[in-house]
């Protein structure tokens, strides 16, 4: 009776092992030796991206130029802009006014007689505390042309025929504050002067 029950132990630890040796041979990887079972191949992309990673070089941030900031006015005008608000407090200072912009406020036909001037503009447009335009002020360089053709006479022209006074400084040589204050006063008196010489023409 006893042997009968070491035999029967020993034949069930043997199926044991040789279960667990089995189960390990066909596990991929499994321990104890090589597995029966094939390793599963690789993807296409995967190896793909193996290769990439491999071969690529390292991605390099190049600093793109940085653009220069953009600006209403340049550095002269900026400061004749300062100066003008402080020579004029209680006046209304606006840069960077079409001429034919201006043309239209007097009306079509006025638009349609300086529609030569679109794309044409001054620096600075002064008007009153009820906006009532007063004059026109230009930073510009002398040119080399004739003074009737050039085109600071053809603005001044253009202006005049609006009523508007043209006031032009050169950019190295800008007016203080008080010597803007007496130019703005006597633009006032032609801008006077113009309007009513407008006027007259409108009626004849």
């Amino acid at each position: 009776m006893d042997l009968l029950i070491v035999a029967i132990l020993l034949a069930t630890a043997i199926l044991a092992f040789v279960l667990v040796r089995g189960r390990d041979r066909y596990t991929p990887g499994g321990k104890g030796g090589q597995s029966l079972m094939p390793p599963m191949a690789r993807s296409r992309t995967q190896k793909w991206a193996q290769s990439t990673i491999e071969t690529e070089p390292k991605t390099r941030f190049v600093e793109s130029a940085k653009r220069k900031q953009y600006r209403l006015l340049n550095d002269a005008e900026q400061i004749l802009f300062h100066r003008l608000c402080e020579a004029m407090p209680n006046m209304r200072v606006f840069a960077q006014v079409g001429v034919a912009q201006l043309a239209q406020l007097r009306g079509r036909q006025e638009a349609r007689r300086l529609k030569q001037m679109l794309g044409r503009g001054v620096d600075f447009v002064i008007c009153g505390a009820d906006f009532a335009i007063v004059a026109a002020i230009e930073l510009a360089w002398p040119t080399d042309e004739g003074s009737e053709n050039s085109p600071e006479e053809q603005k001044r022209q253009a202006l005049q025929s609006l009523g508007i006074p043209l006031i032009v400084y050169r950019p190295n040589d800008l007016p203080d504050a008080d010597t803007l204050s007496r130019e703005v006063a006597s633009a006032i008196v032609r801008r006077n002067r113009l309007e009513a010489d407008h006027g007259q023409a409108v009626c004849s």
